[in-house]
């Protein structure tokens, strides 16, 4: 990648818990700070934004032999094992895409109608930005989201 902007880390929350997380796929650096901004600007109490690009792959590792190696790997770890949805994410990651993740509070500390209105308005946020495959990581599984525009 070809940009000075600094990567943000993944928070120690997301690694251990990929539960109530929004990712979408960057396509590069530019879409990746526009999602980013746009979610920063919108000022929502709660949220947070780590960006995972492809550098990344040697900072994360996993324990025990079972697990496959590199960036399926390093997904895996940071959003648990929904098989297809991580395939897809590790396949852009390698294609050298930045994957944005966005965390949200608690759905008990905001009510169940205000979280999943936050949801979309931060889904619309990053496909606004240009960036694609927003999908909502829940403690039951995974949800595809579309613009609410």
């Amino acid at each position: 990648m070809t940009t000075d902007q600094p990567r943000i880390t993944v928070s120690e929350q997301f690694l251990t818990s990929p539960t109530n997380h929004i990712t979408a796929i960057a396509g590069d650096d530019e879409v990746a700070a526009a999602a980013q901004g746009e979610v920063d600007g919108a000022a929502e109490p709660g949220v947070s934004v780590s960006l995972i690009g492809p550098e990344q792959s040697e900072e994360m590792t996993i324990e025990g032999d079972d697990l496959a190696e590199g960036l399926l790997a390093r997904v895996r770890k940071i959003l648990g094992d929904e098989t297809p949805h991580l395939e897809h994410l590790a396949a852009a990651l390698e294609a050298g895409a930045i994957v944005v993740c966005v965390g949200l509070p608690d759905r008990d500390e905001v009510g169940d109608e205000d979280h999943d209105a936050l949801k979309q308005r931060i889904a619309d946020l990053l496909l606004s930005a240009g960036a694609t495959d927003a999908t909502y990581h829940g403690r039951w599984g995974i949800e595809e989201l579309t613009t609410g525009r």
